[in-house]
């Protein structure tokens, strides 16, 4: 592997490699380009902090939720932490993005709910589609991707034009994506370029929002899971975490987004979780023509992959792979390695414009957490997490028990 190719194919030369010859995709080119340039200030750290206080309603309402299940439990029970990490993770996500309250944390099933485990509920089948349509884009042809998703799609742009709907009618303000959404289909109706121009309609937003909700939804359930998991075997790590969740929120009269911000070792903790359990296995790429490198040639049938999860478990490039060591994102530590080395939110221009929320939403669940409860193995903890082989990113096959206290 070498990461200077690498970073030729996804940065220096991204015009020869802008296809991501994937099943369900953006527009690809100028298109593209025009529908990126609108999306990326949504997810800026002003637009952020001000969609931060709906996120931090629903961390509350987590820390109620397992609060409860604990005391059911009593002292030392244990309590199995991915359905309630999902259905916390639907809940952003269906504020943020949609606009609505899903109260999926309170034990109900709502509809939203049943379509998010409808989303991430495929089949061996599925999986065999979308790994030949990985290898070959003109597999697309013979296997109507979009129908597998029929019933999902049709839920949530109903949803969408519903949201807008009501808002405009009745006057609702609501620091969320939507009101961004809004404010973008209001400017693009002043747009100028009109041959690359794509109109940001409802079917348009509706699709942003869809995607938000595919790529955020269990990662970050797993994600926060994953380090309650791996900081119950370090319990000395698990210390320094909350010691500097509270020092923090302490400086800042809480939970805040300034505190979050300040807390480089819970950042480093989301960071080595996505180094160890990243939810990208391969990046795709498709060129547009025959590219001549160097020291390579690719033609324009060959679907470039590029081997995230074999990067970031290389002895080569991190020492002692299976070792969960967040210093391996000190500044001082990532200096001595290629950026290139680290993908699991992409690089180069099509890199991952939600890796600032997403990386918000997990430390701002983990410190909540950490902050009230203690977390450690019991008897039902899976010390070597055996991972569903149903599913595309590492996901627990028997979830995450573990004994959770609270803390005094």
């Amino acid at each position: 592997m070498d990461p200077e190719l690498i970073k030729t194919i996804l940065t220096k030369e991204f015009s020869q490699f802008q296809g991501r010859g994937q099943p369900i995709d953006e527009e690809e080119g100028p298109r593209w380009k025009n529908l990126r340039s609108k999306l990326s200030p949504v997810f800026t750290s002003g637009k952020l902090k001000v969609m931060f206080p709906l996120m931090t309603d629903i961390g509350q309402q987590l820390e109620a939720r397992l609060r409860l299940l604990a005391a059911e439990e009593g002292a030392g029970g244990e309590v199995e932490l991915k359905d309630l990490l999902v259905r916390y993770s639907t809940d952003v996500i269906g504020s943020v993005a949609f606009g609505i309250t899903c109260n999926s944390l309170s034990g109900e099933s709502g509809e939203f709910h049943t379509m998010s485990r409808e989303v991430f509920s495929r089949n061996i089948l599925f999986l065999i589609r979308f790994f030949l349509v990985s290898v070959h884009p003109a597999f697309i042809k013979l296997m109507p991707f979009k129908s597998l998703f029929y019933k999902t799609t049709l839920f949530f742009l109903s949803l969408m034009k519903e949201t807008i709907e009501f808002r405009e009618k009745n006057k609702v303000d609501r620091n969320d994506l939507v009101k961004l959404m809004m404010q973008l289909r209001e400017a693009d109706r002043h747009e100028t370029d009109r041959f690359n121009h794509i109109e940001f309609n409802e079917n348009v937003m509706a699709g942003q929002a869809f995607l938000f909700f595919i790529a955020g939804l269990d990662n970050i359930a797993n994600s926060v899971g994953f380090a309650l998991h791996e900081l119950s075997l370090n319990p000395a790590l698990q210390q320094r975490a909350v010691e500097e969740v509270r020092a923090c929120s302490a400086r800042h009269g809480g939970l805040t987004y300034e505190a979050l911000r300040e807390m480089e070792l819970i950042e480093r903790i989301m960071r080595e979780v996505l180094r160890k359990y990243s939810p990208v296995g391969i990046l795709t790429r498709e060129p547009t023509s025959t590219f001549q490198g160097t020291d390579v040639v690719v033609d324009k049938s060959v679907m470039v992959w590029i081997p995230v999860w074999q990067m970031l478990h290389d002895p080569d490039l991190y020492k002692d792979p299976e070792r969960f060591d967040p210093d391996r994102f000190t500044e001082e530590a990532k200096e001595q390695r290629h950026a290139y080395t680290y993908l699991p939110f992409g690089e180069g221009p099509r890199f991952c414009i939600a890796e600032r929320f997403a990386i918000l939403e997990m430390k701002l669940c983990l410190a909540g957490l950490l902050d009230k409860f203690a977390f450690s193995v019991g008897h039902k903890t899976d010390l070597k997490l055996e991972f569903d082989a149903k599913v595309f990113s590492p996901t627990p096959k028997n979830g995450f028990w573990l004994k959770v206290d609270e803390r005094r």
